[in-house]
């Protein structure tokens, strides 16, 4: 069998291999290169753009660098000032050299020599972020990533002790699984009085925050920051007002289920209502499931998943394992969250994890695997920017990577826990549904209001607890339940979250794909990733054999065969 050349070296083609784009001086000659290069022919085209596209993988590359050792140790004061270099010295330049690119590429007559067919989304985009794009922004957007450095600095310092012992925020999570529900209550308490210990500094913080995007807004001729971050994002193919549909939706259909499961679940549990602490306990007190021990134990568990999976997949994800690409254990320190970013013009992909031995982590390093699959996938696209499609689509392959392992979890848990995982992960699928319509709604809230102080935005999440979360009783936890808000999306990547729901209701429709035709299902998946963001996102849905939708009567379909499934 003939599987992808996975250790392919790409050649720079344009620039030395002494290239050094943290370098200023160096950076800007190289920008003005390119700037000043003569596009008489289609041939003179196509070197442009290849050479437009290899100067930003390399930019790419040192920034995923950068950030990546950045978030693995928050203490590191080199690692920061290697990272604000780029934000202070280095992006700028780039901002203002792109746009002027962006100018040169859309003024060309010769951009109507390429094919059509394969640029037409490439110069749509361009064309937008060539619209919005402002002088006087490119300072805003360097306060805007310090501020968010700022933000990884403070929640990756957080470490609680508990019982003579310090753990890190995540691995003290580990502990809401437990039966006896003063630990639970307990560890929750001490976790979150980490959080609320710099609250004050975490409002201030995004009133800066505030005062930046709008300012970013404004100057880019837009009523607000939603408006302009829709257009920045690239959202061709859905409004805010579909988001508002889809979580007027989620509350139809979602929240009284929930409402009804969680019922149940506090009868089983001999509770009167169901408290924070409560969230992730079994209700079927089947105790708390280890999913492994290191993250050696972690990874191979996860790498028989995709080898028997698909050839490729594991593959792949073995090529990750043997080459350092993966750094997954929680550890004071190291910022939190999980991500997946690309080293692009190596075009291979690098996972950050927290993981403390949960059966929660797995899920998450099948998801940011399924991202790196993607990453994959598309690395022989011609453009840098069509090496990753739209956000949109980018979550289906992690989530949809979340569900296609299910049918392998016995290569990570006991046969008797198998089951229990399952049932887990699907409520879970559920449970994620109006979470994310509030950190959504929250953020369009806050965008396109005047009154979003820090009273205000505390009542607002109140309104959107008790409108999408009304089986959780926050009673008593008023500064707990106000500052929920604070969560890394709404501070790191503003109007990243609505994506999640379109996704997850993509990969639900893979799955379901799945139990009909495995096979077929994930060679549509990969054939679906390998056009990377060359189509748009209807194309891509489509690709994969699966339709993008925001409706109610998608939803509910994906619903009941959830419900059926459990």
């Amino acid at each position: 069998m003939q599987l992808s050349p996975i250790h392919k070296v790409y050649e720079r083609k344009f620039l030395s291999g002494e290239f050094n784009p943290r370098n200023a001086e160096i950076l800007e000659q190289a920008y003005k290169t390119i700037l000043t290069s003569s596009i008489s022919s289609k041939y003179e085209m196509e070197n442009f753009l290849n050479h437009w596209s290899e100067l930003g993988t390399i930019i790419d590359e040192a920034g995923a660098i950068a950030y990546v050792d950045m978030t693995v140790d928050t203490k590191n004061p080199e690692y920061e000032k290697t990272y604000l270099h780029l934000v202070e010295n280095i992006y700028p330049i780039c901002d203002k050299y792109e746009n002027l690119i962006k100018e040169k590429f859309l003024s060309s007559k010769f951009i109507h020599e390429i094919d059509k067919n394969y640029f037409e989304l490439f110069i749509k985009r361009t064309k937008s972020e060539k619209e919005i794009f402002r002088e006087e922004n490119t300072a805003l957007f360097t306060e805007d990533a310090k501020l968010s450095q700022t933000y990884q600095k403070i929640t990756g310092s957080w470490m609680c002790e508990y019982e003579g012992k310090k753990y890190t925020v995540q691995q003290l999570a580990v502990f809401q699984e437990n039966e006896n529900r003063e630990i639970r209550e307990n560890t929750y308490r001490i976790r979150v009085g980490e959080h609320l210990k710099d609250k004050e500094k975490l409002e201030d913080l995004y009133d800066e925050m505030l005062k930046v995007r709008t300012s970013i807004a404004t100057n880019a001729g837009f009523k607000n920051y939603r408006d302009y971050a829709f257009v920045m994002k690239g959202r061709f193919d859905y409004t805010a007002e579909d988001c508002m549909k889809l979580h007027d939706a989620i509350e139809e259909t979602i929240v009284p289920l929930l409402v009804e499961w969680n019922k149940e679940k506090c009868k089983k549990l001999g509770i009167d209502s169901l408290r924070p602490w409560d969230l992730y306990v079994d209700p079927e007190k089947g105790g708390i499931i280890k999913a492994f021990e290191t993250e050696a134990d972690l990874v191979d568990k996860v790498e028989n998943i995709f080898l028997n999976m698909n050839d490729l997949i594991g593959e792949y994800f073995r090529y990750m394992k043997q080459n350092q690409l993966l750094d997954l254990y929680s550890r004071e320190g190291k910022a939190p969250g999980g991500y997946m970013t690309d080293l692009s013009e190596k075009r291979v992909p690098y996972i950050f994890m927290n993981a403390v031995g949960s059966k929660r982590d797995v899920d998450t390093l099948l998801h940011e695997a399924g991202h790196s699959f993607h990453s994959f996938q598309a690395r022989e696209q011609v453009l840098k920017s069509y090496r990753s499609s739209p956000l949109e689509f980018a979550e289906v392959a992690s989530m949809s990577m979340e569900l296609l392992g299910r049918k392998y979890f016995h290569y990570v848990y006991k046969k008797d826990d198998v089951q229990r995982v399952k049932k887990e992960q699907l409520v879970k699928i559920i449970e994620f549904f109006p979470f994310m319509s509030m950190i959504d709604s929250f953020q369009h809230w806050v965008y396109t209001t005047k009154e979003n102080d820090r009273v205000a935005r505390g009542k607002k999440w109140r309104e959107l607890n008790a409108r999408f979360q009304p089986y959780l009783d926050m009673t008593g936890l008023d500064e707990i339940l106000e500052t929920r808000w604070q969560y890394p999306h709404v501070y790191t990547s503003p109007f990243y979250y609505i994506e999640y729901g379109i996704a997850q209701l993509g990969a639900l429709m893979v799955w379901k794909n799945s139990l009909l035709d495995e096979k077929k299902a994930i060679q549509d998946y990969l054939s679906a990733l390998s056009l990377g963001g060359s189509v748009g996102l209807p194309k891509l849905f489509e690709a994969c054999n699966i339709q993008f939708s925001m409706d109610k009567k998608s939803l509910q379909e994906l619903v009941d065969l959830i419900k059926k499934e459990l």
